[in-house]
């Protein structure tokens, strides 16, 4: 009996792994253009994510340029910082 709520419980963090990762994108690209200001949600490209286990940090091209955007494990507190664009970027 043990052997299966183990196992229940580990399919359901798999399960709301896979979840979270699948709205990342969505969720960065809206606290990224809420951070630079005046620009929309659909305006954001995000790529390069890399979640660790207490941050995430990733890059953003949005019209008014490219940033290098990082947050707590929860994308609470959001800071963005505008840089080059690199060939990603494109």
């Amino acid at each position: 009996m043990k052997t299966n709520i183990y196992f229940v419980a580990f399919l359901l963090l798999v399960s709301l792994s896979f979840i979270s990762c699948a709205s990342t994108e969505g969720s960065l690209q809206r606290v990224t253009a809420k951070e630079i200001g005046n620009t929309r949600t659909s305006d954001v490209i995000v790529y390069d994510i890399d979640r660790g286990a207490t941050t995430v940090s990733w890059k953003a091209k949005s019209p008014s340029g490219c940033y290098e955007c990082d947050a707590d494990d929860m994308v609470r507190n959001v800071h963005c910082v505008k840089v080059e664009c690199d060939s990603l970027a494109q």
